[in-house]
């Protein structure tokens, strides 16, 4: 169970430290469109939050090391990957009528706001 629990915390980790590194700032200079884009929003990290999610990503890294170095730890990683890959199949087989609709319904609204774009430059 201990294992479980482990390699729970080892996934939480790595999708919590992608996300720290998806928000460490480019060293490159960003090229400002003409237009201000309308739905974005600028996230800035504390620095406090920043560094929790670098020592959370080189716990992970370290956790990761262990478990890739211990057999029976691996072995069970694999065991408990397995099982949420069922899962997930699962899941998508259940909800595939729900997951359809959504995405039907996503496709409708881009193409209604594509058009609606389109319309308004068309009318300078």
């Amino acid at each position: 169970m201990k294992r479980i629990a482990l390699l729970l915390v080892l996934v939480c980790g790595l999708a919590a430290a992608s996300a720290a590194r998806s928000q460490q700032t480019a060293k490159e200079p960003v090229v400002k469109s003409k237009a201000p884009p309308t739905d974005t929003v600028d996230f800035k990290p504390s620095p406090e939050l920043q560094k929790s999610l670098e020592d959370l990503a080189a716990a992970l890294q370290a956790l990761g090391q262990r478990i890739a170095s211990d057999p029976q730890i691996r072995a069970a990683a694999m065991q408990v990957a397995s099982g949420a890959v069922t899962t997930a199949q699962q899941v998508v087989a259940e909800q595939s009528v729900h997951i359809e609709e959504a995405l039907k319904t996503a496709a409708e609204r881009i193409s209604a706001a594509q058009s609606s774009q389109h319309q308004k430059v068309k009318k300078p």
